[in-house]
């Protein structure tokens, strides 16, 4: 009796797996700036910079991707998700950017700044961070540069920038937060070599 049923469950098996597939799950990080394009022209090598953790609105705080669907809309793209949390992505990203950009390995995430004798601290708050495979993505954030040790505010600055999604797929959305990291991450440093030389 059990060798009749056992080929009849394994059939019934096989045959349901291939009749149900489950859309499986897409995992993305965020990549760093080329190390060849980044080649500063006076690196910061006495400067220490600690990036503090990245503020995004709560619409941004899952691990779902999220693209725009239309006038104040947005919606999730439930297979594909972020393969950490998006605010520690972007402050890993914005650790690796700066480090190139400045020329200096002294560029940490919070709470390492102690480690390197920072003497800067990065601190940013992401109001708006959207778009959509085929449209444009849309940065706005405020950044400030702090002594040490919740210290005195150095510069402020609102920056908004966009990039278009070369691409009609999630990996294009993807690559264009990237590139628009990279953006962000060049306006930083020169704000912050302007203002070492002040």
């Amino acid at each position: 009796m059990i060798r009749q049923v056992l080929p009849f469950l394994t059939l019934a098996l096989v045959a349901g797996i291939g009749c149900s597939r489950p859309n499986l799950e897409v995992l993305h990080t965020l990549g760093p700036i080329s190390s060849e394009t980044a080649r500063p022209s006076s690196p910061l090598t006495s400067m220490g910079l600690e990036v503090m953790p990245v503020r995004l609105p709560e619409a941004l705080q899952r691990p779902q991707l999220v693209v725009s669907s239309g006038p104040g809309t947005l919606s999730l793209l439930e297979t594909h998700r972020w393969g950490n949390s998006l605010d520690k992505d972007i402050q890993r990203v914005l650790v690796e950017n700066l480090s190139l950009l400045m020329g200096t390995d002294a560029v940490v995430a919070y709470p390492q700044g102690e480690r390197v004798k920072a003497t800067r601290r990065l601190e940013m708050e992401v109001h708006r961070l959207e778009g959509k495979p085929g449209g444009t993505l849309t940065l706005q954030a405020t950044w400030m540069i702090a002594l040490p040790q919740g210290g005195q505010a150095l510069l402020f600055r609102k920056t908004t920038l966009q990039r278009p999604v070369q691409g009609l797929d999630a990996e294009a959305l993807v690559n264009a937060h990237s590139l628009i990291l990279g953006d962000l991450s060049r306006e930083i440093a020169l704000e912050i070599k302007d203002l070492g030389t002040r």
